[in-house]
């Protein structure tokens, strides 16, 4: 517990700072190009600090200003990576969404494993995981074309290539082309009070596309946030994704792109990829209540498990659930988060009490 309180006295304070930095965007939202500082924790790459860069424009009658974005950082775990964003309208009445993500990174990371819980053989490895490293380079990009009463609908391309020092996987490339469906009538993108999110994907990856593998991947996001009232808000996100393939001999499936959950946004309390395999079911929800001015607290649970689909074994499934802190930033709603964890799984961390702590920027959905 003394750690703990270290912990989250040292976070209060580069929250703090980091809210000075950020507090001038919204007087900067003129300005073509504006910076700030990134600094933020998860308990799989301890305390990451970096800098980011965010340029505004306008194309030619877009009702919507475009976004492109830069930023890079290092942890103290000795992860570094550098992300690129792009988020384009383009045409009158924005009927054409151009989204367009890029990056690399050189991570110390963990592997743990396919399956969702240990056996006696594996016990050791799904507990604690194998520390690899692991070069990656991904692309992906998305053009959406809106339609009447909130829908999109267009196509994606993937890229991903990763290089590890793991016997078992190597070298994993795969290409992918897909199309993407969108229904949204949010009433803001960042910290919605109001509205349904429904976005559903799928992505083909072929070798003679280049792929190192045959294999499909479905993907399905449902929110919904309903106003309560006072500022009170409760909202509510359905995940699932599944990968669809034969496992042969001349067809090996990486790991890569499995289904997983845990991390800061799915699932919180649970270790980022500790639990990977063919499909993933999880439900999460959220209390967003008012504090004072510009100061939200959240209460936050979550369930859900990873599944073999030429296996199905029903057991206990994940849990994770806490308590968080939201600091508004500017007039968009952007939110620094602050998140104190738990779950009902045996985690590195420390033990079944143990505590994951997460600060970063936006929210988890």
């Amino acid at each position: 517990m003394r750690s703990l309180r270290r912990s989250i006295l040292l976070s209060l304070i580069l929250l703090a700072s980091s809210a000075v930095w950020a507090v001038p965007i919204d007087s900067l939202m003129n300005w073509p190009v504006i910076g700030a500082p990134i600094i933020n924790h998860s308990p799989e790459t301890g305390w990451v600090f970096g800098a980011g860069v965010q340029g505004y424009v306008r194309l030619p009658d877009a009702e919507k200003t475009s976004i492109l974005q830069l930023d890079g950082a290092w942890s103290l775990k000795h992860q570094w990576y550098i992300n690129t964003h792009a988020n384009l309208y383009i045409g009158g009445r924005t009927p054409l969404q151009l989204q367009v993500n890029g990056g690399y990174r050189n991570y110390p990371d963990t592997y743990y494993g396919i399956g969702k819980q240990p056996n006696d053989t594996t016990a050791h490895l799904a507990r604690t995981g194998q520390t690899y490293q692991s070069q990656r380079g991904y692309a992906n990009l998305a053009a959406l074309f809106y339609l009447p009463h909130g829908w999109a609908i267009g196509p994606t391309a993937d890229f991903l290539i990763e290089s590890t020092n793991l016997a078992q996987e190597g070298r994993c490339l795969l290409w992918g082309l897909g199309l993407t469906a969108q229904y949204d009538s949010r009433d803001v993108l960042y910290y919605p009070t109001r509205g349904l999110l429904f976005k559903a994907g799928a992505t083909y990856y072929e070798p003679t596309l280049g792929s190192s593998a045959r294999l499909g991947r479905v993907d399905a996001d449902l929110r919904q946030y309903i106003h309560l009232g006072k500022g009170c808000i409760l909202a509510y996100q359905l995940r699932t994704a599944w990968v669809i393939g034969e496992e042969t001999a001349g067809n090996h499936l990486p790991f890569q792109v499995m289904p997983t959950l845990g991390g800061q946004d799915l699932l919180r309390g649970i270790p980022y990829g500790m639990f990977r395999d063919r499909a993933m079911m999880a439900l999460q929800t959220e209390m967003r209540l008012p504090i004072w001015n510009f100061i939200h607290a959240c209460v936050f649970a979550g369930i859900g498990d990873v599944y073999n689909t030429g296996d199905w074994q029903w057991t206990m499934p994940k849990i994770g659930y806490g308590l968080g802190l939201r600091i508004g930033i500017n007039r968009a709603k952007v939110n620094i988060r602050a998140d104190v964890a738990r779950s009902n799984i045996y985690t590195e961390w420390n033990s079944w009490r143990s505590y994951a702590f997460y600060l970063t920027a936006t929210e988890a959905f």
